[in-house]
């Protein structure tokens, strides 16, 4: 099956999707389609559309327990945004040349007009779970300290929402705003800080400064508000934090290092139900309840879904098989690897009429694949505690560039943790380009589609003088404009004022 084919049954599926998700996502569609032939206006009780599982803040957040289920409405939004897992990590490694799943993506030919499926949907999807969590940060926040049985839960609850907007905005940035300019770009997000009504849709976008500020001060509420770790279903200090240090790394403004630096080393110092899965394959199986996931989107019980979990993450459930070779210099990485003896495996087609088996899948996401195992954990993990060993070997790196021994040590240490495979230490790496270049592998091969860092590694760490994009993927014309994608038409429509595109992407 050729990817073309691929992407045509992908998207009658994703359609057959909307009966699944319930009416949200059916009123989601809706309202793309008549914003793109009627405009905004169209979908006005959609825009102020509070979730069915959330409380509004004017009539209903009256005690601590209406407080508690508004924040918990957050998790029951974010459950039915199936497009911010795996359809945001498997574009970015095709953005990155490690997988061409995607045409568009992997030769970055997203514009404007080019009316990307995924890409308005993740738009659509980012801001239902800013609006859902702004809901519960103005409720909670209007609500008398004396309704709470104490300060501190109630800045619990904050915490948790504000980690949640800040995480959405974060995404926002990093898909469709200018993340790798300075802080005077123009091109940061569309800053929504209230729930959305018609009376304060029309915002424009701030700078990349501004971005950045408005998202640390969301996560630094977090950290030091939110609950400690006890479930990797629900937002907590610890993510706030690493989420935290991977901004500063990704960003790499003057002192971000140093900064990032000191969060990692804080979480690796701390005692937290935070903490290593030894064994890979039990990591993958248990999907959201290992011990090494730190967050994760909690789908839960999918039995009475046709799809089941699997349709969650559909990419995984099915981009994973039908496209399941990786290019060139991914591919041997991945199979010379001690771990490929657990990460991939054998498994069936997804489709009910397509009774084929193939090996060589990634079955650490895909597992059995949606048809005999549609209900397997498909967990995304947007931040495990392995990349704080990888994340502190590269800012070590970066900060101590004459140490290359000691950068080394947090990559072979987290490889040293695990009992299933054991893994030998990396050695015969004497100069600073092999340690980048040992540091830039083992991210792709440890993390390798399971979120967003392996893309922005291939982007940050140099090979040959140059990002790792530029090996990865020789053929392909781009430029630093393109790490990013176009805002979607039927936003820059519903404004009145012009809100710019990002350059080039028109």
């Amino acid at each position: 099956m050729n990817t073309f084919t691929v992407r045509v049954h992908d998207a009658m599926a994703r359609l057959a999707q909307l009966k699944i998700h319930g009416a949200a996502a059916a009123a989601g569609a809706v309202c793309l389609m008549l914003a793109t032939s009627l405009g905004v206006t169209s979908c006005e009780d959609y825009l102020t559309e509070t979730p069915k599982y959330s409380l509004t803040t004017d009539n209903a957040i009256r005690d601590y327990n209406s407080a508690k289920n508004s924040v918990t409405g957050i998790y029951g939004r974010y459950k039915t945004c199936s497009d911010l897992g795996g359809y945001i990590y498997g574009n970015l490694h095709c953005m990155a040349g490690m997988w061409e799943y995607d045409p568009t993506m992997y030769n970055m030919l997203y514009t404007q007009t080019s009316d990307h499926y995924t890409v308005k949907s993740i738009w659509r999807e980012l801001y239902l779970l800013i609006n859902a969590s702004n809901s519960a940060i103005e409720g909670v926040s209007r609500l008398d300290d004396k309704e709470f049985p104490s300060v501190t839960a109630k800045n619990e609850l904050l915490g948790e929402a504000r980690c949640f907007r800040a995480y959405a905005n974060l995404e926002l940035l990093w898909l469709f705003g200018h993340w790798f300019d300075k802080a005077d770009s123009p091109y940061g997000i569309i800053y929504r800080d209230k729930v959305s009504e018609l009376s304060n849709l029309q915002v424009g976008r701030i700078s990349v400064g501004e971005s950045y500020e408005r998202i640390i001060e969301d996560f630094v509420f977090a950290e030091e508000n939110a609950p400690t770790l006890s479930s990797p279903y629900r937002m907590n200090r610890e993510f706030a934090k690493a989420m935290h240090a991977k901004l500063l790394l990704v960003r790499g403004w003057e002192g971000d290092y140093a900064e990032a630096l000191k969060l990692v080393n804080e979480l690796l110092a701390a005692k937290s139900a935070w903490t290593m899965e030894t064994d890979l394959a039990k990591l993958y199986t248990e999907g959201w309840d290992n011990k090494e996931n730190c967050f994760s989107r909690y789908t839960g019980d999918g039995t009475g879904d046709y799809y089941g979990i699997a349709g969650y993450d559909f990419i995984y459930a099915y981009g994973l098989f039908y496209d399941n070779e990786f290019t060139d210099i991914v591919q041997t990485w991945l199979e010379e690897d001690e771990r490929f003896a657990v990460t991939f495996g054998t498994a069936r087609a997804p489709e009910t009429w397509d009774t084929q088996t193939r090996d060589k899948i990634l079955t650490k996401l895909y597992h059995r694949g949606r048809y005999e195992g549609k209900n397997d954990m498909y967990a995304t993990y947007p931040m495990r505690y392995a990349e704080l060993y990888l994340m502190k070997a590269e800012l070590l790196a970066r900060t101590n560039p004459s140490d290359i021994q000691g950068a080394l040590a947090p990559l072979n240490e987290m490889r040293g943790r695990y009992t299933n495979p054991v893994m030998a230490p990396v050695t015969g790496v004497n100069t600073y380009d092999e340690l980048m270049d040992a540091i830039f592998k083992e991210y792709t091969v440890a993390l390798f589609m399971e979120n967003e860092t392996p893309w922005f590694a291939a982007t940050r760490i140099n090979h040959n003088g140059k990002p790792w994009i530029y090996t990865l993927k020789p053929e392909v014309n781009f430029s630093t404009n393109q790490y990013c994608w176009p805002i979607p038409e039927d936003e820059l429509k519903a404004h009145e004022t012009p809100v710019e595109q990002n350059p080039g992407l028109e």
